[in-house]
């Protein structure tokens, strides 16, 4: 008789409204069957400080959305916010809800110190503003960004681009960019929808490639002591075994 396996609840929290279902396909094809992801939502009006200043005062109430489900972990996966806030996020998300919480921008700064990796290129989806402030705090882990490559040209506050952003697009833009002195190179969206593209990103950019939602599943199942073997990300940590 087959073993029964522990069940898991994921909590995982969103942005409202979000046109993009990347987030929750990628959580659904890198869980394993015993874990159950629910989502709940806080407001993101507008990509920029301001408007993640909003979302992130939203976190408590969003969170109170749980309270019957009891998960065993908690994501919030803003990359921009948790480079800004990310200890505060943590903090306040588990002195609320009793349980760990997995924000993007402290897992990534994990992540390359594990790997040794001390030079990074962003392929970022959010301008100028906020780019800039996710290499602030890479800086500040002494992680140096070479190169920030935007995938918009101009400079829009509109959510509604990044829940879509076009797959040629980010394409198009490494096959230009420059990555001498990287030695990885980050995907700093969970928005990006990368998994088709993957062969085509390998052969232009020949270098290990990260994402958010690679990184922050990744780091939820090593949280709840779960294999994360079958992960892409994992033939990076096993290299340096």
């Amino acid at each position: 008789m087959e073993k029964e396996q522990t069940k898991y609840v994921v909590g995982v929290i969103n942005v409202t409204d979000s046109k993009s279902s990347v987030i929750a396909e990628e959580m659904q094809i890198g869980f394993p069957k015993n874990v159950e992801v629910l989502m709940t939502y806080a407001p993101l009006e507008r990509v920029s400080y301001d408007g993640l200043m909003e979302f992130l005062r939203a976190l408590p109430g969003a969170l109170d959305e749980f309270k019957d489900k009891d998960p065993d972990l908690i994501i919030c996966p803003s990359m921009t916010g948790s480079a800004i806030k990310g200890y505060e996020i943590v903090n306040m998300l588990e002195q609320r809800s009793g349980r760990p919480v997995i924000v993007p921008a402290l897992e990534t700064k994990k992540c390359f110190k594990e790997l040794g990796i001390t030079h990074i290129a962003i392929v970022s989806a959010f301008g100028v503003e906020l780019g800039l402030l996710e290499q602030l705090f890479f800086k500040n882990h002494d992680i140096e960004v070479t190169n920030l490559i935007n995938i918009f040209d101009e400079p829009d506050e509109d959510r509604l681009r990044v829940d879509q952003i076009d797959t040629q697009l980010v394409l198009e833009k490494v096959r230009r960019a420059d990555f001498k002195g990287a030695q990885a190179v980050f995907f700093d969206s969970p928005t990006y929808r990368l998994r088709p593209i993957i062969p085509e990103l390998k052969e232009i950019i020949k270098l290990p490639l990260f994402s958010v939602n690679q990184i922050q599943i990744y780091a939820a199942l090593k949280r709840l002591g779960l294999s994360a073997e079958h992960l892409p990300i994992a033939e990076h940590f096993r290299k340096g075994e």
